[in-house]
């Protein structure tokens, strides 16, 4: 493919809102995409309009699988009159592309596509399998998201993975590991009174508030106590606060939603049942009623940094990008998370052509790095099942 239809497919996904869904429509594009390349591929429906898409080139019959992950969905644009253009116009100018989604993430996605076609056009023969997964609700799910990452861990695809690079904007920096993450819910029950006889009620903000002094103090101990020498430390952020109808009524409910950024060092699960040890003694001391609710529960992800996959990308970047890019870890999580989770074993590289402008308003990929990011895809592909 020369650099213009390189560009015109990315345009095309960009002009796709899937914002908060809708993947179908993206997954039938890379659909009929690969078979114009006579690429093997399929859809794997997970809610309804909502399907995973994957493709494949190769057999793996040496053991070794490269994958090649993205997400479909995009983020919900703010309000579309704030933007300089429409979010969903694919607008460029002065060697951007403008759009939601651009940098998060369908410019990496369409990189990684676009590689898998020009490898099968170009007739290379990969000693081993590289596949293409695409995923959905890894933006646009409010409990427990990445279902598309669970389903396709769920179904197999992910057992004999043995290296995955997932196209998150890291402005073409290598990450080798990123934090993982619990997002949960504190809720308090009450009992609404007139706020002239607070006797005859239960304030639910009162435990509430409890609970915060008992997690701030937990929160101090877990931040100083562990680090990890790539992610560094645990990141605990209290996000929202509800609580109360009216100013003059004792409070019936009350609840504390918290993002807890974690590191190998602290283990989900034992934040988790700490969690819990700190609503069973408030619930004693206050004779209260508090329950955890787990929104969300993602695990840390590392990588070797002296893995065969990390040492060929960064090879391949040092021959094609021309600029500083950095090897290190990031903050953020990705669909690595769940996919982990069925096969630890897999090494993972998070590394696309995307910026810092993700989520944000006029949010734009760099079309240069972007051309760079899908010959780097095929470097590496070609280097890792040579």
């Amino acid at each position: 493919m020369d650099n213009q239809a390189r560009i015109d497919f990315l345009s095309q996904l960009i002009q796709i809102d899937t914002a908060g869904g809708f993947e179908d429509r993206v997954a039938t594009v890379l659909q009929s995409f690969m078979k114009q390349h006579d690429i093997s591929c399929r859809l794997l429906p997970v809610m309804p309009g909502r399907s995973n898409f994957y493709a494949q080139l190769g057999t793996g019959k040496n053991g070794k699988v490269l994958a090649f992950c993205g997400h479909q969905d995009v983020v919900k644009t703010e309000d579309p009159a704030m933007w300089h253009f429409p979010p969903f116009s694919a607008h460029i100018e002065n060697g951007r592309m403008y759009g939601r989604g651009t940098a998060d993430m369908k410019g990496g996605l369409a990189a990684m596509a676009i590689a898998l076609a020009e490898l099968k056009d170009a007739g290379v023969t990969l000693n081993g399998k590289l596949e293409l997964l695409g995923t959905v609700a890894e933006e646009s799910s409010k409990i427990n998201h990445m279902q598309g990452a669970q389903q396709f861990a769920k179904d197999g695809y992910v057992d004999n993975i043995t290296a995955a690079i997932f196209a998150e904007p890291t402005n073409a920096d290598i990450a080798y590991a990123h934090k993982g993450s619990i997002t949960y819910r504190i809720d308090s029950i009450g009992k609404a009174a007139h706020s002239s006889r607070p006797d005859l009620g239960f304030n639910a903000i009162t435990p509430l508030i409890h609970f915060y002094q008992e997690q701030e103090q937990y929160f101090h101990e877990l931040v100083t106590q562990y680090e990890n020498p790539v992610l560094g430390k645990a990141v605990p952020v209290v996000t929202k606060i509800n609580g109360g109808e009216q100013l003059n009524a004792v409070p019936d409910h009350a609840e504390l939603f918290v993002k807890l950024r974690t590191i190998p060092e602290t283990d989900n699960d034992d934040i988790i049942a700490h969690l819990k040890r700190i609503i069973d003694y408030v619930n004693d001391q206050d004779h209260a009623q508090l329950s955890l609710e787990i929104l969300g529960n993602k695990m840390a992800v590392t990588t070797d940094r002296n893995a065969e996959i990390v040492n060929i990308a960064q090879h391949a970047a040092d021959q094609l990008l021309g600029r500083n890019f950095s090897v290190r870890g990031i903050a953020f999580g990705t669909d690595a998370s769940e996919m982990s989770k069925a096969n630890s074993d897999m090494d993972v590289l998070v590394f696309g052509p995307g910026n810092a402008t993700a989520h944000k308003i006029d949010e734009y990929i760099d079309l240069d790095l972007y051309l760079k990011m899908i010959d780097i895809y095929k470097q590496i592909a070609m280097d890792y099942l040579k």
